[in-house]
């Protein structure tokens, strides 16, 4: 592949050092450093090409043959070897030079093979643009685009990308003639960060839900009920604690066994969550127990919902393999309100007689907490 030279481009190594000195200055995030580290790399090379050169001619003969390759050839070789994208294009967006780490990511066989074109004759016109716009405000601001995210969608649904920093090409006399654009392909690295993402999301959820019904498991729906509280006196909100207990799933377990009772908890805790508001919390508390957080919610309008929760439960039988079993659940409720500054343990021992009561009455209903 050859590199220089091309029209417009720096024909001395002193230009080239000064290209890429504009790196020095600049601060970049440290999730970055993978790219700092490529341009680093670049800078410190080119120097160290220069100053052994120079070091080579001095203690050589006049007449001596020259044996080093050449700076020039030397750094061409060098960016041609590298896997990242190194490229440079004109005033108007046309590729200069390329290497093959460019071509490769653009579907193009070499860097040769990009001279004189554009990336609208390689990337869908949408995203081909959004590439225009970026590199014209370069030349004509100045200024450098440093480390942004590029994606690009392949054909196969797999999305490649990149990271790049393109700067603005600039003559000996300063003039802006392009830019300049150096990017790595992390795509491998952006799909570990995701499969990092769902891995902890998955962890989380197993150690905050029930494994059998997903709903919030004791010590989450515990947590968050303390929470509940404290933001309710600290924003003088209403709110209210429900307890709500399956009737007879004892007789459920003996005469059916445990899978058939595992299927009804099941059922339950799907029937629950659809008849809640979505900003409300529900969780498994033990057996065949749950609670239930309901957020801006007074007395009257809390046992209100707790009835809606009874009736969306004992509406229809349960259906399982053995057939469809008839549910009904007791619900004691309990205004955070009312009962003015209490703990989370406080306010479950205070519901929890409410739904003894419930019990009591019969069951399939719901009562009140009230002051002793």
């Amino acid at each position: 592949m050859s590199f220089w030279p091309q029209p417009g481009l720096p024909s001395d190594t002193s230009s080239w050092c000064a290209l890429f000195g504009f790196l020095v200055p600049f601060r970049v995030d440290p999730d970055r450093l993978g790219l700092v580290f490529t341009l680093t790399s670049l800078v410190l090379l080119a120097a160290a090409i220069v100053l052994y050169t120079r070091q080579r001619k001095l203690k050589s003969s006049p007449d001596a043959p020259e044996k080093f390759p050449g700076e020039l050839g030397m750094l061409r070789s060098v960016i041609a070897s590298l896997p990242d994208l190194i490229y440079v294009k004109d005033t108007q967006s046309r590729f200069l030079l390329a290497n093959q780490g460019t071509a490769e990511v653009m579907g193009a066989k070499s860097g040769d093979e990009l001279v004189g074109k554009t990336d609208f004759e390689y990337y869908p016109r949408e995203l081909a643009d959004g590439f225009y716009r970026d590199e014209q405000k370069i030349i004509e601001t100045g200024q450098p685009l440093v480390s942004q995210d590029e994606h690009v969608r392949e054909a196969d649904g797999r999305t490649r990308f990149i990271l790049t920093t393109k700067v603005p090409l600039r003559n000996d006399i300063g003039t802006v003639v392009g830019i300049v654009g150096i990017g790595r392909n992390v795509t491998s690295l952006k799909e570990t960060e995701a499969e990092l993402k769902r891995a902890r999301e998955n962890l989380h959820f197993k150690a905050t839900h029930d494994s059998l019904t997903s709903l919030l498991n004791r010590e989450a729906i515990l947590d968050m009920l303390e929470r509940e509280v404290a933001r309710n006196e600290r924003e003088q909100r209403s709110g209210a604690v429900l307890l709500a207990d399956l009737d007879h799933f004892k007789e459920v377990n003996d005469r059916h066994g445990h899978l058939i009772g595992d299927h009804v908890l099941r059922e339950t805790a799907r029937r629950l969550l659809r008849a809640v508001r979505t900003y409300d919390l529900v969780g498994r508390y033990g057996g065949e127990e749950f609670v239930l957080i309901l957020g801006g919610c007074g007395g009257p309008e809390a046992l209100s919902r707790a009835d809606q929760l009874r009736c969306a439960v004992a509406a229809t039988p349960i259906p399982t393999p053995c057939g469809p079993v008839d549910m009904t659940i007791s619900i004691g409720v309990l205004s955070v309100e009312e009962w003015g500054r209490l703990r989370a343990p406080d306010l479950l021992r205070e519901v929890d007689v409410a739904l003894y009561a419930a019990k009591a009455a019969g069951r399939n209903c719901c009562r009140m907490a009230t002051r002793h």
